[in-house]
């Protein structure tokens, strides 16, 4: 087992120790006596509520540990400490906006990305619609703007620009101006790769990124 499953097993502990009826209320999640259930970028999902466990429904329920996964739903569901949630603003903006010292910078994390789906903004587009996205208008003079319901009460904005003569190909995640009180700044690091690999997945381009 390496660190991350330990960091999974640990996790589901710590989930186990928070109001399991307060989450249900303030989210408004549906749930019976043995699960709690969500929706996760299109994906249903559901949580033990004995053993804190996240299983995927992929044709069949499949038990779910990858960490950038597991750690974003975890920390949507318990990070705020309120009664009730708490209200987006619906203005976007940039990671850089939660913090005032340290790395906010993802260019190079997203640059990635963005050369892989580079020449691809149809297949781009239809796979942002496998995991749930819908389509916004361009922002910014973006080729593709993108909504996801990251879970149905958190939402994230893709936006991207395919390369030409004068200037690389880019992609952006933005966020709620309020998201940092529904979840920590790491884990907006989570949430965005999980976002991304799975976009990569979905256009079926592993090979040449």
């Amino acid at each position: 087992m390496d660190n991350y499953d330990l960091q999974v097993d640990i996790a589901k502990e710590i989930f186990l120790t928070y109001d399991q009826e307060k989450m249900l209320r303030k989210f408004c999640l549906n749930a019976d006596e043995q699960y709690i259930h969500l929706t996760y970028l299109n994906t249903p999902c559901r949580i033990n509520r004995k053993t804190g466990g996240i299983e995927e429904y992929m044709g069949f329920w499949q038990v779910c540990r990858d960490y950038s996964t597991v750690m974003t739903i975890y920390d949507l569901l318990c990070y705020h400490k309120g009664e009730t949630m708490p209200a987006l603003s619906d203005q976007w903006c940039t990671v850089g906006t939660f913090v005032v010292t340290g790395v906010t910078q993802t260019d190079t994390f997203t640059g990635k990305y963005a050369r892989c789906f580079d020449g691809r903004l149809e297949d781009v587009k239809a796979a942002c619609k496998k995991i749930g996205g819908i389509l916004q208008p361009s922002m910014a003079g973006a080729d593709l703007t993108c909504k996801f319901q990251v879970t149905p009460f958190f939402p994230v904005l893709l936006q991207f620009w395919e390369g030409d003569e004068e200037f690389p190909p880019k992609l952006l995640l933005l966020w709620d101006r309020n998201s940092d009180k529904f979840l920590h700044f790491e884990t907006t690091f989570y949430l965005q790769g999980d976002l991304l690999n799975r976009l990569k997945k979905e256009i079926n381009h592993e090979n040449s990124c």
